[in-house]
């Protein structure tokens, strides 16, 4: 008895760019919220550290997003500089979303 799987490789090519259509969404989605809730748990005074986080979003699979604030003072922030945000909210926010990958 022989078992034909051709039917199975046949539409392989769009399952595999449909599974990294998918990709390319989780990654970009996770980076949005990211960014999101880095801008929400930011302390806020006049603003422009809020508006500094910038989102770079993944263009093609196993692409990472990328999430970061280039204001001079946000890391000063961070440390606990303001009464607004507790220390180490950058990193509070990421572990959120660390599934336990690298």
């Amino acid at each position: 008895m022989k078992i034909d799987f051709s039917d199975l490789t046949k539409n392989l090519a769009k399952d595999i760019a449909l599974t990294e259509k998918q990709l390319v969404e989780y990654v970009e989605k996770t980076t949005l919220d990211v960014q999101r809730d880095l801008i929400l748990a930011t302390p806020v005074d006049e603003g422009t550290a809020r508006r500094g986080w910038i989102a770079t979003t993944p263009t093609k699979p196993f692409e990472p997003g990328a999430v970061e604030n280039n204001v001079e003072y946000i890391g000063k922030l961070n440390d606990g500089h303001s009464k607004q945000a507790p220390v180490n909210f950058v990193e509070n926010v990421v572990a959120r979303y660390n599934t336990g990958g690298n």
